[in-house]
């Protein structure tokens, strides 16, 4: 193994163990609160990571499921950011099962992305730093079998004002 591949697999390992870490103490912070009041969880806890590396070859790590700190009950979407720069387009997709068209209510900036979504006992919310600048204006999203897949037209000009996107 060479000695970049050895820093590169150091360099992911220390990450995961930071966010583990992290998420550690952030699931005994929300168990110590929850319990503080006596009252058990009633619903279903949800919680996972995605790892991979990313095109720059450094190492991401994507937590979804519930946020144990929030206390609306929401729960982080899975998403994928795909950046095509021949064709100029970020896509964003993400999973957000048992949801409809009609309860996806979303929100972009040139640098985030604001998704929420609620229909019954689903309630999803995520806001996502996006991975290139983007023309909000030209935000498409269509939804299907549970996936949201949003595009937007990457941008060089800065333009920070949100713009909502409808669903067709």
């Amino acid at each position: 193994m060479s000695e970049d591949m050895r820093k590169n697999l150091r360099d992911m390992l220390d990450e995961l163990d930071r966010y583990f870490e992290d998420f550690e103490n952030d699931i005994q912070d929300a168990m110590k609160q929850r319990f503080a009041g006596a009252k058990p969880f009633s619903k279903p806890f949800v919680a996972g990571f995605q790892m991979r590396i990313g095109p720059e070859g450094k190492p991401s790590i994507q937590f979804f499921g519930n946020n144990p700190l929030q206390g609306d009950g929401s729960r982080s979407p899975m998403s994928e950011q795909i950046v095509d720069e021949k064709a100029g387009i970020l896509r964003v997709v993400m999973d957000l099962p048992g949801v409809e068209k009609e309860d996806i209510q979303i929100t972009a900036a040139e640098e985030s992305l604001g998704v929420k979504a609620e229909r019954g006992q689903r309630k999803y919310g995520s806001e996502v730093s996006l991975r290139a600048k983007v023309d909000p204006d030209t935000g498409k999203a269509e939804f299907k079998n549970g996936v949201l897949d949003i595009s937007f037209s990457l941008k060089d000009k800065a333009n920070k004002a949100f713009r909502r996107v409808n669903i067709v």
